[in-house]
């Protein structure tokens, strides 16, 4: 079966355009040689654009072409095998927080982060292209505009690997050029607690908000070892998140990696791990921020190239 949608909108300023088509119904083959029905499936929105990958009746996850803010997101990102979610979107804390995204925090002192009318994220173009052996690319066209004027423009592909169990990897591209004029990418300054540990600003790029403690606990770990808030403001090339989920007690195993060729390697990454926080609700975010520390200028028609890995694995 072959369904599928396929759209080309111009919006405001004639930025809005993306296609999407979908192939259902593959077959893979066991062992014996018996063919059987490929339980994943892909399914489209018409209304959003948004696709999203089951296997059987659960869902592995939601890809949104585009937000109210611009920003492309992951929603649900789930837990392989019960649907589950992994993330959470517009938190009643941080309502710009979209389940698996990338935004940066400050380009040349224009907010990003949060929603400003000066600082906007706009889709260019974007496709949204599967494969027969259910691997999903995406490849977007983003420009971000400060008081109207393109400082920046990202080349983002991203591809989406979704496993018969239902396992998945999300492998991420993004080219950022600048436009006109050299560019300074930066954070709000870090700043640690009274304990010692990092516990305000830092935050830029990809990531990854977990929902509250009601329906899922996670342990950060780095490639050193440093866990949870202790592993935040840490250079490392990977954070590894075990999850178990409230409802079903199911569990997995969550790793981030940065690649060898990304600058700063290995990059710092934010970790927020506090189980308190709003009143009690907890409140976890953690991805990579190559700006943690210290900002990073780009000269005018220069790129930047930053590559990461995920990989979601149900665990025992």
């Amino acid at each position: 079966m072959k369904r599928g949608l396929s759209e080309n909108k111009t919006g405001r300023g004639g930025y809005r355009t993306w296609a999407v088509t979908v192939l259902v119904g593959c077959f893979t083959v066991q062992v014996a040689g018996e063919p059987v029905a490929d339980a994943r499936r892909l399914e489209t929105d018409a209304a959003s654009g948004a696709v999203s990958m089951y296997v059987g009746q659960a869902l592995c996850w939601t890809y949104v072409p585009q937000g109210r803010e611009g920003k492309p997101y992951f929603h649900p990102l789930a837990l392989p095998g019960t649907g589950e979610a992994l993330t959470v979107f517009r938190p009643p804390d941080h309502a710009w927080h979209l389940g698996l995204w990338f935004s940066w925090k400050l380009i040349n002192g224009y907010n990003f982060w949060e929603p400003t009318s000066n600082a906007v994220t706009r889709v260019v173009s974007q496709r949204i292209t599967p494969s027969p052996d259910k691997q999903v690319m995406i490849e977007a066209t983003l420009a971000y505009l400060g008081d109207g004027r393109e400082l920046v423009r990202e080349t983002r592909t991203v591809r989406v690997t979704t496993a018969p169990n239902g396992d998945y990897t999300i492998a991420w591209e993004s080219v950022f050029k600048a436009q006109g004029g050299a560019v300074e990418f930066a954070c709000t300054p870090a700043k640690r607690g009274k304990d010692g540990n990092w516990a305000s600003g830092g935050y830029a790029g990809l990531m990854w908000r977990f929902p509250d403690v009601d329906a899922l606990t996670c342990r950060y770990a780095n490639a050193e070892g440093k866990t949870d808030v202790q592993a935040c403001g840490e250079s490392s090339e990977r954070m590894e998140v075990m999850v178990t989920a409230a409802k079903s007690g199911a569990r997995a195993r969550i790793v981030i990696r940065d690649h060898g060729g990304n600058p700063r390697h290995p990059t710092p990454w934010f970790a927020r791990h506090d189980l308190k926080a709003h009143k009690g609700r907890g409140y976890f975010l953690v991805g990579p921020s190559l700006v943690f520390h210290e900002p990073l200028r780009l000269e005018a028609g220069a790129t930047l190239t930053v590559r990461y890995d995920i990989e979601v694995k149900r665990m025992p």
